[in-house]
């Protein structure tokens, strides 16, 4: 596996590395000198059961029971999700709706101890066609305080997105994948995923059940374009750019390089693909000749970006970590939203290698959100 440089991370972060690269590739790893800040770092970065059982690896001397049980409980609820999972898709699939699981479980598979990876939402893509039908049936099997906890119906990428609560686990139904800020590109990427998510499905086994799971080509971009988003939109989390490297490594013989080539081009994503993929190389340990069309970007272009992912954490939990929370009260609270977006638009001018268009139009995206969001907040308590 390929080594890291030195350059700007401080020794935690370092140490923390090194642990994460042995947990995704089996690689020793020596038990760091700063435990308390490799413990903030995994948090944050939402890896901690994968960086614990690095350090028992290395011989690490556990007294405090806590991140032992962390481990335990995160099994556990690998166990819950799967069965959960299984008996949604069975539900959907005798209601006449066939859902392709996006990322999460299914991506976990992809690791060398897939219970270890740290776990989250369940998605499903159904489609335009069947979304209506698909909440009416998830609708359908949930209890009264489950109806009452579930989160109504709401707009997400400019379309439906149902997000009902079961115990602890959301179940998002999603009438798309995803989608891209500018027309043209959105026109590229709808077709790319409406082939992706309905031809060459791979299924993967749950509890028992068939799922499938988007063509192994599409599935690789679309955790690359997720995870690029959220960089984007506000924080992405070093767990995202485990799962897009586990899955290359283990889908290295059935990828298409050419299909990266077009698609990265269509989309202008290109030079962002290279900047992860430097990361993923010189940070964590990725090899360089699995890595579909690898050209490194600059040492300090791939450093401030890592610099970047270190400080605001998987969502920007970072933030919360640090103290940066959201002030009480309508106008701090905009005023709080407004400078952390600017101070956001400002970064990324700064490190976006790529088409600066892209950064603008999220920035002008987000704020245009938020102003609209203020107007229907103003209008709602003059109703009032």
């Amino acid at each position: 596996m390929a080594g890291k440089r030195n350059g700007r991370l401080t020794p935690a972060q370092e140490e923390y590395l090194g642990l994460l690269r042995s947990a995704l590739w089996g690689t020793p790893a020596t038990v760091p000198q700063d435990i308390d800040g490799v413990r903030i770092i995994s948090k944050m970065q939402r890896t901690r059961p994968m960086i614990i059982s690095a350090l028992l690896s290395a011989g690490w001397q556990c007294d405090n029971p806590q991140p032992l049980e962390l481990v335990r409980n995160t099994i556990a609820t690998h166990v819950r999700m799967n069965r959960l999972l299984a008996s949604v898709v069975t539900t959907l699939r005798n209601g006449g709706v066939e859902p392709v699981l996006l990322k999460g479980q299914g991506l976990a598979q992809n690791y060398l101890q897939p219970m270890l990876r740290e776990c989250g939402d369940i998605d499903l893509y159904v489609g335009r066609e069947q979304y209506e039908r698909a909440c009416e049936i998830i609708n359908g099997t949930a209890t009264e305080q489950e109806k009452s906890e579930a989160t109504s119906t709401r707009m997400h990428y400019g379309l439906p997105h149902y997000e009902p609560r079961f115990g602890k686990v959301f179940i998002e139904i999603h009438a798309i994948s995803s989608v891209c800020i500018d027309q043209k590109a959105n026109t590229i990427y709808q077709a790319l995923a409406n082939k992706g998510l309905s031809s060459d499905l791979v299924p993967m086994v749950f509890d028992g059940v068939t799922v499938n799971t988007p063509s192994d080509s599409f599935n690789a971009f679309y955790i690359f374009f997720h995870m690029q988003r959220h960089f984007l939109r506000g924080g992405v989390g070093l767990r995202q750019m485990c799962d897009w490297i586990r899955f290359l490594h283990n889908h290295a013989d059935t990828i298409d390089p050419s299909f990266f080539e077009s698609t990265l081009d269509a989309l202008k994503l290109r030079t962002v693909w290279n900047l992860f993929a430097s990361i993923a190389v010189e940070y964590l340990g990725f090899p360089p000749e699995e890595m579909p069309l690898y050209q490194p970007c600059s040492k300090k272009e791939a450093e401030r970006v890592l610099e970047c992912i270190f400080e605001e954490g998987n969502f920007g939990e970072g933030r919360t970590l640090m103290g940066k929370v959201r002030p009480a009260g309508q106008l701090a609270g905009k005023w709080h939203a407004i400078k952390r977006i600017l101070e956001r638009f400002w970064m990324l001018l700064r490190l976006y290698p790529g088409d600066k268009r892209i950064v603008w139009r999220n920035i002008k995206s987000i704020l245009g959100a938020g102003v609209k969001n203020s107007f229907k907040g103003i209008s709602r308590k003059q109703e009032a």
